[in-house]
C-alpha cells in the first residue's frame, strides 16, 4: 500500500513541476529566492541549499540532500535526506526517506496539516 501510495504522490509531485515559477534542476548550488516574484518553487537536484523570502504559494523538493529555509503555503518533500526550517506552512507532506522538517506553525489556516507517509523522517514542530 505504501508503494502504491508513494508512486501516487510522486506522479503528483512531478506534475507540479511543470507548473512551477522556478525550476532547479542542478546540484550544489545555493540561491536566495524570491517568493514575491516566484510563487512556485520545484528543487529536483542533489546538495541544494535554498533561501526563501516571503512566502512561497508551493514548494516541492524531489531532490536528495537539500537543505531549504523560509516559508510556503504548501511544502512537498518526495527526495531523501532532506532538511527543511520553515517559518510557517499550512500543508506539509513529507513522501520522502529521512527528512528532517521543523516548523513553527501554519501561515493561513489554524493548523498546519502534516502528511507522514515516507518512512525515518523527523518532523517537529517549533514554539
Amino acid at each position: 500500500m505504501k508503494l502504491r501510495l508513494f508512486a501516487a504522490t510522486t506522479l503528483l509531485a512531478l506534475a507540479s513541476i511543470a507548473s512551477a515559477d522556478v525550476s532547479l534542476i542542478d546540484n550544489e548550488k545555493t540561491v536566495d529566492i524570491d517568493c514575491s516574484k516566484d510563487k512556485e518553487v520545484s528543487l529536483i537536484g542533489n546538495h541544494l541549499t535554498v533561501t526563501l523570502t516571503g512566502t512561497c504559494t508551493k514548494v516541492s523538493i524531489s531532490g536528495n540532500h537539500a537543505t531549504l529555509t523560509g516559508a510556503a503555503n504548501s511544502v512537498w518533500i518526495a527526495g531523501n535526506h532532506n532538511t527543511a526550517t520553515l517559518s510557517g506552512v499550512d500543508t506539509l507532506n513529507v513522501a520522502g526517506n529521512h527528512n528532517t522538517v521543523s516548523y513553527k506553525g501554519p501561515i493561513t489556516t489554524k493548523v498546519t496539516k502534516v502528511s507522514n507517509p515516507g518512512t525515518k523522517n523527523t518532523i517537529t514542530r517549533l514554539k
